[in-house]
């Protein structure tokens, strides 16, 4: 026994299908985009916090980065 769909309703699934991925790419672009802005907006009102947090990213690099060369000179 062969299953048998009608075209059509493969069809109409696969035009479901190509409009939910649609959807879900417009969700996700609107998304990227309130949390670039929020990020942006928070930055800007909070200089401090966001020069300590750069200088603490910065310092796990280095010291990442010097562990990593500590090692290879062993």
């Amino acid at each position: 026994m062969e299953d048998t769909v009608p075209k059509t309703g493969t069809q109409n699934v696969s035009e479901k299908l190509a409009a939910l991925k649609q959807d879900v790419a417009d969700i996700a672009r609107v998304a990227k985009g309130r949390a670039i802005n929020g990020t942006k907006e928070w930055a800007t009102e909070h200089h401090t916090a966001t020069i300590g947090i750069i200088a603490g990213v910065a310092a796990g690099i280095g010291f990442a980065i010097g562990l990593l060369v500590g090692r290879s000179r062993s």
